[in-house]
């Protein structure tokens, strides 16, 4: 952490195609932030173990996880409605909608489509990518992660998905296209954006010749700009939660890393199901014991990778003993307040070296 951290005052220009085929030339610049978003704490462990969790952005429920009620949503099997979801965050609630994508597939099919935890999954590796020195990078004034589609597929290889060339492309058009209204509770827009606002990709011709070096740019969602020239982002243990095998669980291992900065023995976590079904984005089921399941099966795994030391669950019934709620109160392992600890030094020494204005 001691290193010099000073901004650099040089602009270079960089160019590059849009999935157009439009020239663009964006201006790069070397702002500090970028290099604290980008160091982790403690400095001898492995760096590949951590990433960052995002301050709001993370808390959207911008997800889809049930294929099959896509499928039956979809208006003559192409074209989805603007999905609209409700959820709180540090006590405020908001509204998002979510625009589908239209796009077409590998076999020239015009459809549209949300984005699924396929895309979260490609998002977070790109993040983690990010957090390279030589891939992280500021353009326009703007965050963003310069790759390869090789990088990225080694990279969710590693971590246990195997996401093949085709689908990484369709992966990244989807984030590109589909777009994200952000409403507070007075009706304000916070945000109104896509995903990824610009997505530089080679051609086909390119990458299938040079696949180790033809570079491809995304420019992360504005939310994440603001996270990191405000240092309202946390360090977490990325390596542990992409390797989870349900997608709740790194909801959960995200939100806890994030908000449970309070994290102690005699201090648990506490959170009702009705949250978590709302907040999280999750299919919800018409049969409650279904949503148990599935919860229990995210808490379990928590458990298994020692993030959980135990859990308790209270249900409120209503009419003919059926579950109307849960109320789940999480303990947390020595580790993982180890972990969350870790995270809280990290952020008082960066805030040592914010520049100040």
């Amino acid at each position: 952490m001691a290193e010099d951290t000073r901004e650099v005052k040089r602009t270079e220009k960089i160019r590059g195609q849009d999935i157009t085929g439009k020239v663009m030339v964006l201006a790069k610049t070397h702002p500090q932030q970028l290099i604290l978003f980008q160091t982790f704490l403690p400095e001898e462990d492995p760096d590949d173990q951590y990433s960052n969790t995002i301050e709001l952005y993370d808390a959207i429920p911008k997800h889809f996880s049930n294929p099959k009620q896509m499928d039956a949503m979809r208006e003559g099997g192409k074209y989805l409605p603007i999905l609209e979801r409700v959820f709180r965050h540090r006590q405020e609630t908001y509204t998002v909608q979510i625009h589908p994508a239209r796009i077409k597939d590998r076999h020239g099919d015009e459809k549209e489509y949300y984005p699924t935890p396929r895309e979260e999954l490609l998002e977070d590796a790109l993040r983690k990518i990010a957090c390279d020195r030589l891939n992280g990078i500021y353009l326009d004034n703007m965050a963003g992660v310069q790759f390869t589609l090789y990088e990225l597929h080694k990279e969710l290889k590693r971590r246990g998905h195997d996401i093949k060339f085709w689908s990484l492309i369709e992966a990244l058009t989807i984030c590109h296209h589909a777009g994200l209204t952000l409403c507070n509770a007075s009706g304000h827009v916070v945000l109104k954006s896509p995903i990824f606002p610009i997505l530089l990709l080679s051609s086909r011709q390119d990458w299938v010749r040079q696949p180790k070096e033809t570079r491809c740019y995304v420019q992360f969602n504005p939310l994440i700009t603001h996270c990191i020239s405000q240092l309202s982002y946390r360090q977490f243990n990325y390596g542990a939660c992409m390797a989870y095998t349900h997608r709740l669980t790194r909801w959960f291992h995200k939100r806890l890393a994030h908000n449970y900065t309070q994290a102690g023995v005699i201090n648990p976590y506490s959170i009702k199901m009705s949250t978590i079904l709302r907040d999280s984005g999750t299919y919800q089921s018409p049969r409650p014991h279904d949503n148990v399941r599935r919860i229990d099966e995210a808490l379990d795994e928590l458990k298994a990778d020692n993030v959980l030391q135990s859990t308790t669950a209270e249900v409120q019934r209503g009419p003919r003993n059926s579950i109307v709620d849960v109320k789940y109160t999480l303990y947390p392992t020595l580790e993982f307040i180890h972990e969350v600890k870790k995270a809280n030094r990290r952020m008082s020494k960066l805030c040592e070296l914010l520049p100040r204005n």
